[in-house]
């Protein structure tokens, strides 16, 4: 039937029955059994060998039971054994997950660095749409004004992963201190540029330190706190991103009356606050190890493998259908090689590395990989969303950017106020798949409403519509990453690291394209329906000849333009770009959708409560104690 094995206890000896395809079960969450003479639960994810049957440790009260076949707990002591079975995953680096933990002063020093930082990156992805024009105009390059957000993006999404490694070889705080410094390098180039070239490299420098600042931060403010804890902590996060998806173009178009060169140069007071209080607040323990170890932890290979071919790929999504046709050689030859270095990364990654960027274990294990996507989705739609009701306002009702920033505060309000309903919600029940369900729920229903606006809309439907898809969005922000943390196998050593720097990746990444789809689709319908009401419209009318002196693709990409037509024409047209806009609302609703289904299948876990937390410390500080 198994192996039969014994465990000490102070009162009794305990048969308990493991078989290596059990113990193999203990690091997810299958059903468990209390032992009948005791009638207790113990966790020991850490005593199960490379072999699956090695005890290292038990707990001189309590042992642990594998399920047996046909029993089952009742509900109350289920959630028990999913609670204290939890311990949380070391760094992989020497460390042990408890020394990372703060309280305090130095708790909240921390915090604030990392959401300083974190608040200027998220900034920067939008501070700069209001000065392209100006820009473009100012070096007489404005067909190269594309680069200054693309060359931003694209470094930030296809770097973010490696930084996971490189955080375990040399600390997250080295790590975050270089992204740092590298961020404001490349603010201070933008901000003195004296040509388009200069400043696209400024854009490019600033993208790179971006990624190290996005992913580690994340890193940071999952190890300094417990796990029952991080939902509060998380919910500052979806504040962050949400409030400067909007303060971005106000404060652009503020800072550009003075000159658009404060755009970049407000990052540099700001990181280097950031940067001291980094300095002087966090002092985690040190990574063991000498340089030649450190090193041998980064994947060389597979960073140049899966930069290159992020970047090859993502260029041909940027410039395929608008700069270049979607036939042309150089579009062709991007995917083409792109993608080849994309799937010798993955053979690479998953068969050959030793140190590999993407565990395995967050590919196979479909609760930690439904989660992640279910985040990845609900974060594409709104930053899609986000962008293109920006437009809406903009061109369909002739808003400024700090008119368009106000009519999106009800969006921004709705996703602070869940998140923070959220973190208490978690924080009291322990629960988060709720939270991932209601939110599944609410996605399409949120994005499905945006179909209703139109180009006569009356600002109560306005506000009212955007309120439903900013609580799905401040419901899933931080319990996608909970509930991948929670899933992950703690027996692999930077397990909690890699999953949290997988998440940002794929948001970013799933993000950044989908911002490109919603931009081809609203560029290629918009021009396509404009030629077709043309067509329709005969070639003496008076709407005709307004609209005759303008190509079809200057409404799209000027909307001034379409605020200078006569009432008559411009009504034509506005019409016209409510259907693209609304093409694009499609897509969003798609992606709710698949947040919705992925939503379905994360793990049923609850958080730890804060006395089991402590008792899984003492656990493994007593681990190699003798009994």
């Amino acid at each position: 039937m198994g192996q039969r094995m014994l465990c000490s206890s102070s009162s009794h000896t305990t048969k308990l029955w493991k078989t290596p395809e059990q113990t193999a079960s203990l690091s997810h969450d299958q059903d468990e059994i209390t032992s009948p003479e005791t009638n207790t639960y113990s966790p020991d994810f850490s005593s199960y060998a490379d072999n699956g049957i090695t005890n290292r440790h038990v707990d001189k009260e309590i042992c642990s039971y594998p399920p047996f076949e046909n029993q089952t707990l009742s509900e109350s002591n289920h959630e028990e054994a999913n609670s204290q079975q939890y311990i949380e995953a070391d760094a992989g680096d020497g460390t042990k997950a408890h020394e990372q933990y703060l309280t305090g002063f130095p708790l909240f020093l921390t915090i604030s660095s990392c959401i300083i930082s974190l608040f200027l990156v998220a900034l920067d992805q939008t501070i700069v749409s209001t000065i392209l024009t100006t820009v473009g105009n100012k070096f007489n390059a404005f067909e190269k004004i594309g680069w200054l957000t693309s060359g931003f993006m694209l470094p930030m999404a296809c770097l973010v992963p490696s930084y996971g490694n490189i955080s375990i070889a040399f600390g997250r705080k080295w790590t975050l201190v270089a992204g740092i410094i590298i961020f404001e390098i490349g603010s201070l180039i933008s901000g003195i540029s004296n040509s388009m070239s200069l400043l696209i490299g400024g854009r490019v420098i600033q993208g790179i330190g971006g990624g190290s600042i996005q992913a580690i931060v994340m890193v940071i403010l999952t190890e300094v706190v417990p796990m029952n804890r991080r939902s509060l902590v998380f919910a500052s996060i979806s504040v962050v991103y949400s409030t400067s998806s909007v303060l971005g173009p106000i404060i652009g178009g503020a800072l550009e009356k003075i000159t658009w060169r404060w755009c970049f140069y407000i990052n540099l007071p700001l990181g280097g606050a950031a940067l001291a209080i980094l300095m002087f607040g966090f002092h985690p323990p040190r990574p063991q190890g000498n340089i030649r170890e450190k090193l041998s932890k980064i994947d060389f290979i597979g960073f140049v493998l899966l930069t290159s071919g992020l970047v090859l790929v993502l260029l041909a999504l940027t410039f395929g259908g608008t700069n270049y046709s979607w036939n042309s050689g150089s579009i062709i030859a991007l995917f083409t090689v792109g993608g080849g270095m994309l799937l010798l990364f993955i053979v690479w990654n998953f068969r050959y590395s030793a140190n590999p960027i993407i565990l395995t274990a967050l590919i196979v294990d479909w609760r930690v990989l439904s989660a992640c996507l279910s985040g990845m989705f609900n974060f594409a739609f709104f930053i899609s969303n986000l962008t293109y009701l920006a437009v809406y306002f903009q061109v369909i009702f002739n808003a400024g950017s700090l008119q368009s920033g106000i009519d999106l505060l009800p969006m921004v309000i709705s996703v602070t106020l869940a998140s923070l309903a959220n973190s208490f919600f978690i924080d009291f029940t322990k629960n988060v798949k709720i939270t991932m369900l209601a939110s599944g729920v609410l996605s399409p229903l949120g994005c499905g409403l945006f179909l209703l606006l139109n180009e006569d809309s009356s600002i109560g439907i306005r506000i009212g519509l955007l309120i439903i898809s900013g609580i799905s969005i401040g419901l899933q922000f931080q319990s996608s990453l909970l509930s991948a943390q929670l899933a992950v196998s703690k027996d692999i050593p930077g397990a909690t690291i890699l999953v949290t720097v997988f998440s940002d990746f794929v948001k970013n990444f799933a993000s950044t394209i989908s911002v490109t789809l919603a931009q081809l689709i609203y560029q290629t319908t918009g021009q396509k329906y404009v030629s077709e009401m043309m067509t329709n419209l005969s070639e003496d009318s008076q709407d005709y000849k307004d609209l005759n002196k303008y190509t079809t693709a200057k409404f799209i990409s000027n909307p001034e333009v379409v605020q200078e037509l006569p009432n008559s024409a411009k009504s034509l047209v506005l019409r016209q770009l409510m259907k693209a806009l609304k093409n694009v609302f499609y897509l969003g609703l798609g992606l709710a959708i698949l947040c919705f289904i992925t939503s379905l299948f994360t793990t049923n876990k609850r958080i730890p409560k804060n006395v089991e937390i402590k008792k899984n410390e003492d656990q493994e500080s007593n681990k190699n104690e003798p009994n």
